[in-house]
């Protein structure tokens, strides 16, 4: 049971004062995205290590913890901690305690208040709790942490929301009142799968990083100094109870804090992973008197504080509250958690998350926006939002290029006897590989033997697998490095790599259609009985390449003129990448196929189209590869149908009936799709 030595109420310690971290009030559109908004307060709040966010003032989302059948129903396991030797000392020790609900929890923190604070032994009969400052509080904390006399123990709560609950309203609340607050991306259910963080191409079912925790407090309870896992962003809300008080130390002053805590703890010199962990206290007036700056910040109920990647923090309670908290990853986080995997593989410590996982989806996810922003126009929020991370100095494009430069270092050095295979699909989808020797993530490569099915290395530890010899080793790869240079070139912006990586790995089409094309496809199958009656008729002798010519030179002129109407207005709205000769090839085979071509022998010369440079390079494209005379009739047909449906032609199929019948197949009579152009275009005119 809870043991409290009585104390005076002592008012708040003298002396020190901590600068108070900045408080941010953002307005209602500011507050409807998330990382938008910690994006444009970062540079401002991030120097501080945290920064505390108050909603406005329609943030009303029910606590669902304050339901009857989770507020006296649900139980849990709380934990001791014990304030009962010097912190210069030893670690803090902590153990499991009694089982409560949340609400026999609030009526013990309630009675731990009264008897510590206003016993009569010691003459504060009159005092009421809720005169109690918390000023009063913090400064009987400071007195606890760094003068501890006799033994005092307390309670706290870290529960999994996966298993206890969410405090937050999820899809299952069929309130109607909860469907705003459900969607919500300040709904820290969504925060880490929101589009834009990272944590959102983690599949690993296993990985806990993305699922929220309850913390559960008490006065004096406290959560000891740390950093997150991977130096991930972390953001904690309060939904009810007595304020929660924060300290930070930012990122830049970690060295000199880890210093320093190595000072007064000899024994973490050579337990890294304790030093970044939970398990350790010391007053924030230590680090601030040995010029390490802290930050201070008064967390009330219904309001967010922001942890940054890599800050130090910690944080007690002044009486009984409920937070919950989630970490994520935004894509400015990237140079931290590529700093975290060479801190942790340094360390032979275990990680949590894939980064190079994170890094390709990210990469892949960039490149498909960027193929719909320049090519199909798809001015979406969530395409636009990648925009800023990528070209040559994006903070994507450079952590790309140092992840697959140091990839590279590691297989230029690898024995070139081994045998190379490419990983399954099912390789990492649903779990982590990791080294068995220093816990590197496998997900670029590994190295494996046959004799240790379950046994995988990275290829710095290699030549320790096993005994076998080189040749019965497998070389396990994702990606060749020739692969990941064109993904480093597509995430920079060039149009050809960003155009074969689409349809080499993202199988993305070039092409979009409007409703009068898909209208025309959907017509197709009705009308290729009758095409095909019409190709047998019509192919007495007459080269398909000769009666179309007409057809094709005043379609490319057409599309010629639209181009560049549609360049000058494009030229407005979205600014184009320079695109080079072989970019405009690779569209041209994009928008025209090399398997489009004739159903004869015939030669296929353009001389008499009058066409300029760039028209006869798409027709000698168009038509460079034809299909042999001897292909079956049916596959011929399909060729014709494949032209017919890309050139759009609007001859009907009564049309071509009537002329072949009357004429015999005569090309000067087959009808160009000019004689349907509107008399307006410049393509109709030059043809009357």
């Amino acid at each position: 049971m809870t043991q409290a030595t009585s104390r005076q109420c002592s008012g708040d310690t003298k002396g020190d004062v901590l600068e108070e971290a900045p408080v941010f009030r953002p307005s209602e559109e500011e507050f409807s995205d998330t990382l938008k908004y910690i994006e444009s307060i970062r540079l401002k709040a991030e120097p501080y290590g945290l920064c505390r966010i108050i909603p406005p003032p329609s943030w009303q989302p029910p606590c669902l913890i304050k339901e009857t059948s989770i507020w006296e129903y649900s139980k849990f396991v709380a934990e001791i901690q014990q304030f009962d030797r010097s912190p210069v000392q030893s670690e803090m020790g902590k153990e499991p305690g009694l089982e409560f609900t949340l609400k026999r929890f609030k009526k013990h923190a309630d009675d731990f208040i009264q008897h510590y604070f206003f016993s009569k032994d010691v003459g504060h009969v009159n005092c009421k709790q809720e005169e109690l400052s918390v000023e009063s509080i913090e400064g009987e904390y400071r007195k606890i942490v760094e003068n501890p006399s006799g033994k005092l123990e307390v309670l706290y709560g870290d529960l999994d929301t996966a298993t206890f609950g969410s405090g937050f309203p999820v899809a299952s609340n069929t309130e109607e009142s909860c469907n705003k607050y459900i969607r919500s991306s300040w709904n820290l259910n969504n925060t880490p799968k929101l589009p834009g963080s990272l944590l959102s191409f983690e599949s690993d079912k296993n990985s806990s990083v993305s699922v929220p925790h309850l913390r559960i407090g008490m006065c004096f309870s406290s959560l000891y100094w740390k950093i997150e896992e991977h130096h991930l962003y972390s953001v904690s809300y309060l939904h009810v109870g007595s304020p929660k008080i924060w300290y930070g130390v930012p990122e830049r002053y970690s060295f000199k804090f880890e210093t320093l805590m190595k000072k007064y703890f000899p024994d973490l010199l050579g337990k890294p992973s304790k030093l970044h962990g939970v398990i350790t206290r010391l007053s924030p007036f230590v680090f601030k008197s040995k010029g390490v700056p802290v930050y201070r910040s008064i967390q009330y109920p219904r309001e967010f504080v922001l942890v940054f990647p890599g800050a130090y923090h910690s944080t007690f309670d002044c009486g009984f509250n409920v937070a919950e908290a989630v970490t994520f990853a935004p894509l400015d986080w990237l140079p931290h958690g590529q700093n975290a995997v060479a801190l942790y593989q340094s360390q032979g410590r275990k990680t949590s998350i894939s980064f190079d996982k994170l890094l390709i989806g990210a990469a892949r996810e960039a490149v498909k926006a960027q193929w719909e922003l320049i090519l199909l126009k798809k001015n979406t929020i969530d395409n636009l939002r990648w925009k800023g991370y990528c070209g040559k100095n994006g903070i994507l494009t450079e952590t790309l290029k140092s992840s697959v430069k140091q990839e590279g270092m590691r297989r230029e050095y690898l024995c070139s006897t081994f045998q190379t295979k490419r990983k399954d699909k099912n390789f990492n989808s649903t779990s982590k590989r990791e080294c068995s020797i220093c816990y590197f993530d496998l997900h670029l490569s590994a190295v494996h033997c046959s004799c240790s099915s379950d046994r995988y290395l990275c290829l710095n530890h290699a030549k320790r697998l096993c005994s076998c010899t080189w040749t019965e080793k497998i070389f396990l790869y994702n990606y060749e490095i020739s692969e990941l240079n064109m993904l480093v070139e597509a995430v920079e912006g060039a149009l050809s790599a960003v155009h074969a990586w689409a349809r080499e790995d993202l199988n993305l089409g070039l092409r979009r259609y409007t409703p009068k094309e898909k209208s025309f496809r959907e017509d197709e199958g009705k009308k290729e009985h009758k095409l095909q009656d019409a190709v047998t008729s019509y192919g007495n002798g007459l080269s398909a390449v000769s009666s179309i010519k007409a057809e094709i030179k005043a379609r490319i002129q057409q599309l010629q003129c639209l181009h560049e109407r549609k360049s000058k207005e494009e030229m407005v709205s979205t600014p184009l990448p320079r695109v080079t000769q072989d970019d405009t090839s690779l569209l041209l085979r994009e928008v025209m196929p090399e398997d489009l071509s004739s159903s004869s022998s015939e030669s296929d010369d353009t001389t008499d189209l009058d066409l300029d440079d760039g028209g006869k390079g798409c027709l000698l494209s168009t038509l460079s590869s034809r299909p042999s005379p001897s292909q079956p009739a049916s596959e011929r047909e399909v060729t014709l149908s494949q032209r017919r449906r890309l050139l759009k032609r609007e001859v009907t199929l009564s049309e071509l009936l009537k002329d072949n019948s009357s004429k015999h197949g005569t090309a000067k009579h087959f009808k160009s799709t000019s004689e349907g152009l509107p008399m307006s275009h410049p393509a109709s005119k030059k043809r009357k």
